[in-house]
């Protein structure tokens, strides 16, 4: 269209038909093909760990069952990942270094339900464009094995050698042409931890195959097959951690996570595999907090090794250039899934170890013995002592309650409490959330400028004002309220409980599914034996 009249594209954009004119920002260009290779190899391999991964990745959709990795430098320097997988044949070895070469794949249909964990052709290509890479490869059944070379994304010659079955990938000079990309590494001491990591994530992916890793010439893992992923977890994390887990028993989501009396300053124990694919912990993280978000205390993390076993057509993993995220088709959440799948363990473990104690028809029961200081229980279990944290087992009760039944049925109160706003946000927010708090038991009205008369709270609650605050303070913030409710409206320090309040509290707390810890994961009972206390006075 070479039209130059009123509305043409040489009035509107005169500067198209100059060439050279204009900012450089204004114009659209094609990048020539040494820098959007670049790009696009930086995409994928972020790092010396993230080649590696990829080339490991290779190496088990090969059927390998022992992997060896090699780095010098961080893997900067050096990286070698050799296999004893099936190998290629001299013209598969020739395309594997091309863009978009893969044998995962033939069509855009097969994306849907891809059941490997290479897939688009881009690694070995992405990793060859910004190193030196040579590629070694010997099909079983073939004489020779052939040895490809590419340097910075190009060809650079093909020949046959000599080497047993399987394929051997080197990478010298990591991004010797991406200057920029290197500067940002670390030093070669993380780049090496940060391969170590990757390597043990696979490994725990993966438990039937061997890995072994070397660095700067030292043993760093030797990881022979396991039979299991228990078995994987006391290779890679001790055998203490190993048996110290549960099993989660879910269809969809199985594998180990601690038990409620075991937490961790870090989340290092988290590991999370879809279809035997390793993905980024931290996008499992929220849901696997949620399921613990009561047992423990802040600070502390759990363990959890899961997997996700869903049919290839159910998640797409063609999410993120790393391939380290997948998201589930037709909108769907994995996060209700691991939080319930965690749950039912946490509470079969709990009853598993109460089946452990005497038998049913045999437990004596809690006998109130009386309070001490205003703030504990004394309770006895036939000829065990019990120290009840009255607060704390008054707050895991409410909450459990909340938790199962948020609405509660509101209690006419014999008189009415007046609750001061403080804060002036609360004030009119206490107006917008009035249904809210309405439909979890409250009744209330106004008292002047910046306070409000409870008159009915739910049945539930021991302290009616601290509840209505709290469930106020909640709504507004976004916050777990049945926890500030619970800690809220329970009995406090100090209260004194009549023989029959005793009672009710402590059959109404044996009955909760977590009786050990309150809403904040602190302890709730310290139990003492007969024979010990004995023993302490010098008598057996």
């Amino acid at each position: 269209m070479e039209s130059t009249g009123a509305g043409g594209p040489a009035t509107i954009f005169p500067w198209l038909l100059a060439e050279g004119v204009g900012e450089y920002g204004r114009r659209v260009r094609v990048l020539p093909p040494e820098v959007a290779h670049r790009i696009a190899a930086g995409e994928v391999i972020e790092r010396p760990a993230s080649a590696v991964k990829e080339l490991v990745e290779n190496a088990l959709d090969a059927g390998a069952s022992r992997v060896e990795v090699e780095i010098e430098g961080g893997g900067v320097d050096l990286i070698r990942v050799r296999d004893d997988g099936c190998g290629m044949s001299p013209g598969d070895a020739e395309r594997s270094v091309l863009r978009h070469a893969t044998s995962k794949i033939s069509t855009a249909e097969d994306l849907a339900c891809v059941d490997s964990l290479g897939f688009r052709g881009e690694a070995l290509y992405a990793i060859g464009a910004v190193s030196e890479l040579a590629l070694a490869t010997r099909e079983r059944g073939r004489r020779l094995a052939t040895r490809v070379h590419v340097l910075a994304g190009r060809p650079a010659g093909v020949t046959r050698e000599a080497r047993e079955p399987g394929t051997t990938v080197e990478v010298r000079n990591l991004f010797f042409n991406l200057p920029v990309r290197r500067g940002f590494l670390g030093t070669a001491r993380s780049e090496a931890n940060a391969v170590v990591s990757a390597v043990q994530a696979l490994a725990l992916s993966c438990p039937g195959a061997g890995f072994f890793l070397k660095v700067d010439g030292r043993g760093a893992l030797a990881i022979p097959a396991a039979g299991g992923l228990r078995e994987r977890i006391a290779q890679v994390h001790g055998l203490e951690l190993a048996r110290a887990l549960i099993p989660v028993r879910g269809g969809t989501v199985w594998g180990y996570v601690s038990p409620v009396e075991v937490g961790f300053p870090t989340r290092r124990y988290l590991h999370v595999a879809v279809n035997g694919r390793v993905v980024e912990p931290d996008s499992f993280a929220p849901a696997v907090t949620k399921a613990y978000a009561d047992l423990l205390p802040r600070g502390r993390h759990p363990a959890a090794f899961l997997r996700l076993e869903l049919g290839a057509g159910e998640v797409d993993v063609n999410v993120h250039p790393a391939k380290s995220a997948v998201r589930l088709r037709g909108g769907r959440s994995a996060y209700p899934l691991v939080v319930g799948a965690i749950r039912a363990a946490l509470e079969l473990d709990r009853e598993e170890k109460s089946r452990g104690g005497a038998p049913e028809e045999e437990d004596p029961g809690l006998e109130p013995i009386g309070q001490f200081a205003g703030r504990l229980i004394l309770a006895q279990r036939g000829e065990e002592l019990l120290i009840l944290d009255q607060h704390g087992a008054h707050e895991r009760i409410l909450y459990e309650r909340l938790s199962r039944r948020p609405a509660g049925e509101p209690r006419t109160l014999p008189e009415p409490v007046v609750v001061r706003l403080l804060s002036g946000d609360l004030t009119s927010e206490v107006w917008e959330l009035e249904g809210e708090l309405e439909r979890l038991g409250f009744r209330f009205e106004a008292f002047g400028a910046d306070a409000v008369r409870v008159l009915a709270a739910p049945e539930e609650v021991g302290e009616p004002g601290s509840a209505f605050t709290a469930a106020l303070e909640a709504l507004a913030g976004g916050e777990d309220l049945a926890k500030a409710l619970a800690c809220r409206g329970s009995v406090r320090f100090g209260a004194a409980l009549s023989p029959e309040e005793m009672a009710s509290l402590l059959r109404s707390w044996s009955a909760c599914s977590f009786p050990e810890v309150c809403p904040h994961g602190r302890p709730i009972v310290k139990r003492l034996r007969l024979a010990d206390i004995l023993r302490e006075f010098g008598r057996g």
